[in-house]
C-alpha cells in the first residue's frame, strides 16, 4: 500500500505542475487571442478531438491495462504506438483536405489551413495519449509531465513574444497546432530511448493482437459517448449563440471548470485495482464516502469564491473580451462536483467488470442534455447550455449512485456523515510518514 501511496503522491504532484503549466498557457493564448480567437482554438480542437477518439481506438487505455499488468511487454505496445500513428497519419493526410471541402469556411481566416493544423492536432495528441501512457504504466509520471511543462512554458514564451512584436493571430493559431505536434514528438522519442525500445523494436503475435484490439473496442464505445456528453453543448453553442464572444466564453468556462476534474480522475484510478483485484473492498466504498464529502466542502468554497469574486477575476486573469463567463462557470459548479462523484462510482463499476452500468449513465445524460437543447433552442444561450449540461450530469451522477447503492445497501444520508477523520484520511495518503 505504502508504493500505491507513493506513485499517488508522484502523480498527483507532476501531473498537477504540467497543469499549471497548462492553466498558464490558456491564460496567454486568451489574452492575446481574446474571446474569438480562442474560441477558434478551442472548437478546432474539439472537433479534432472527435477524430483522436475515433482514429486513436482507445489504444491508450490497453496500453495501460497490457503493460501496467505485465501481459505484453512495454516495448512491443510502443512498437505499435509508432505504426498505428503511422497509419493514422497516412488517412488524414489524405482524408482531412475531402473533409474540408465541405467545412463552414466561415470559422477560419484563409491563412489558416484547416487540413494542416488537423494533421498537426491528430498525430500530436495520438502520440502524447500513447507514450504518456506507457510511461505512467512503467510508474514514470516525472519524464512525461516534465517534457511537456517545459514545452508549455516555451510556448508561453512565444506568444509573448509574437505579442511584443505584433504576430498575427492566426500565426499564433498554426503555430499552436505545430506545437502540439511536436510535443508529441518529443515524448515518444524520450520513451524510446528511456527504455531503448528501438533496440527491442517487436510486433505483437495473432494472439496479443487480438486481445488488444478486443479491449481497445469496448473502451471505444464508452469513451465516444462520454465525449459527447462532455463536449456536444460546444457545437449548439456554435450553431445557437451569435453574440459577439459567446462560443470563446462559453468554452473557456466549460474547459475551466472540468479542470477540477483532474483530481478525481486520479483518485478514481486508484480505486480501479482495489475493486479488479476483489481486496480490501470496504475500505474503498469508505474511501468513495470520504472522497464526497472532502469534494463537496471544496465545491462549495469554490462556488462562494467564484460568486464573490469571478465577476472581477476572470476578465482580469483572461482578457477583458470574457466578460461573460461569469454566470456559466457558476452554473457549471454544481455539475462538476456531480462529474466528480460519478467518476469515482465509475471506477467503482469498472473494477467490478460493470461497465454497462457507466454506459448507460451516460447515454442517460446525452439523452437529457439533447432533449432540453432541443426543447429550448428558441431561448438557448451559454447560461442555458451550462445550465443544461448541469443537469444532464446531475442526472448522470444520480444513476450511479442509485445503482451503487441498491448493490452496497448505502443510504444517501451515509454520504453527509462528516468527520474529522475524512480529515486525517487524506492526510495520511498525501503526507509521506515513516
Amino acid at each position: 500500500m505504502a508504493i500505491f501511496h507513493q506513485q499517488l503522491r508522484q502523480s498527483v504532484l507532476w501531473r498537477g505542475l504540467y497543469f499549471v503549466s497548462l492553466f498558464l498557457l490558456n491564460i496567454f493564448l486568451s489574452r492575446f487571442l481574446k474571446a474569438d480567437g480562442i474560441g477558434i482554438i478551442y472548437y478546432l480542437a474539439n472537433l479534432f478531438s472527435l477524430f483522436v477518439l475515433i482514429g486513436s481506438f482507445n489504444m491508450d487505455g490497453s496500453f495501460t491495462y497490457f503493460s501496467a499488468s505485465k501481459k505484453i511487454h512495454h516495448n512491443q505496445l510502443a512498437s505499435v504506438a509508432i505504426i498505428w500513428t503511422v497509419v493514422i497519419a497516412v488517412l488524414s493526410f489524405l482524408l482531412l483536405p475531402q473533409y474540408f471541402n465541405h467545412f463552414d469556411n466561415k470559422v477560419l481566416a484563409s491563412d489558416v489551413n484547416s487540413s494542416k493544423i488537423g494533421f498537426y492536432y491528430l498525430v500530436g495528441i495520438l502520440l502524447m495519449n500513447y507514450f504518456t501512457a506507457l510511461f505512467y504504466s512503467l510508474g514514470n509520471f516525472f519524464l512525461p509531465n516534465l517534457i511537456l511543462g517545459i514545452s508549455n512554458i516555451f510556448f508561453i514564451g512565444l506568444i509573448f513574444f509574437g505579442w511584443q512584436t505584433n504576430a498575427s493571430s492566426n500565426a499564433i493559431i498554426n503555430d499552436y497546432f505545430l506545437f502540439i505536434f511536436l510535443q508529441g514528438l518529443a515524448l515518444a522519442v524520450a520513451f524510446f530511448l528511456k527504455n531503448q525500445s528501438v533496440q527491442k523494436f517487436s510486433l505483437l503475435n495473432r494472439s496479443q493482437l487480438k486481445q488488444l484490439l478486443k479491449y481497445s473496442a469496448i473502451g471505444l464505445t464508452g469513451n465516444f459517448i462520454f465525449f459527447f456528453v462532455y463536449r456536444i453543448d460546444y457545437w449548439f453553442v456554435k450553431e445557437w449563440c451569435h453574440q459577439t464572444g459567446d462560443l470563446g466564453n462559453y468554452i473557456q468556462a466549460s474547459k475551466l471548470s472540468q479542470m477540477l476534474l483532474i483530481l478525481p480522475q486520479i483518485l478514481a484510478s486508484s480505486i480501479f485495482p482495489q475493486m479488479a483485484s476483489g481486496e480490501q473492498k470496504e475500505l474503498v466504498i469508505s474511501s468513495i464516502g470520504k472522497l464526497f464529502r472532502l469534494f463537496l466542502i471544496l465545491y462549495i468554497i469554490l462556488f462562494i469564491a467564484v460568486f464573490l469574486f469571478g465577476k472581477w477575476a476572470f476578465p482580469n486573469v483572461f482578457g477583458f473580451s470574457f466578460t461573460t463567463m461569469y454566470y456559466p462557470v457558476l452554473i457549471l459548479l454544481p455539475g462538476i462536483f456531480c462529474l466528480s462523484f460519478s467518476a469515482l462510482l465509475s471506477a467503482y463499476f469498472s473494477g467490478k467488470k460493470q461497465n454497462k452500468y457507466n454506459i448507460y449513465a451516460a447515454i442517460f445524460a446525452l439523452i437529457v442534455m439533447i432533449f432540453l437543447s432541443l426543447l429550448l433552442k428558441e431561448k438557448y444561450n451559454i447560461k442555458i447550455a451550462a445550465l443544461i449540461s448541469t443537469i444532464a450530469y446531475c442526472c448522470e451522477a444520480l444513476y450511479c449512485f442509485i445503482i451503487f447503492s441498491r448493490q452496497e445497501k448505502i443510504k444517501l444520508t451515509h454520504f453527509f456523515a462528516f468527520s474529522i477523520d475524512d480529515f486525517n484520511w487524506i492526510k495520511k495518503i498525501f503526507i509521506t510518514t515513516k
